[in-house]
């Protein structure tokens, strides 16, 4: 019977120690996975975000101010447009009123005789006379 005993007593022991062991290397596994390999692939995972986001930032800028620019190159080209469109409606003006100037040689009375200057001398009084 004590025979019995001993080999129930080494195979519980037997199984207890390797149920022991599993936890024990489960526990030490665990703890190597939280503290070192964990953190070690957050690290390598993390390594291109900076700078990837970095590049994704400025390429946004530049795509807006290539943006910015043709819509700026657009309104200036109106704005030249517009501007040519005034000025050969400004040189248009000044032939016709050039045109208008050298056609009119008719008397339209807006010519000053001396009686006209005898007139303003008399209405403004003599030179020195003071304020009337």
């Amino acid at each position: 019977m004590f025979g019995l005993l001993d080999k129930i007593g080494t195979t519980a022991a037997a199984i207890a120690g390797l149920v022991t062991g599993a936890a024990v290397t489960f526990a030490a596994l665990g703890l190597y996975d939280a503290w070192i390999d964990d953190p070690a692939v957050a690290k390598a995972a993390r390594e291109g975000f900076v700078a990837a986001s970095e590049k994704l930032a400025l390429q946004g800028q530049v795509d807006e101010m290539k943006r910015q620019f043709k819509i700026a190159e657009a309104a200036a080209a109106s704005d030249r447009a517009r501007a040519e469109a005034a000025n050969r409606e400004a040189d248009d003006a000044w032939a016709k009123y050039e045109a208008a100037v050298a056609a009119d040689t008719g008397d339209d009375g807006c010519r000053v005789s001396p009686d006209d200057l005898d007139w303003l001398r008399k209405s403004r009084g003599q030179a020195g006379s003071g304020i009337k």
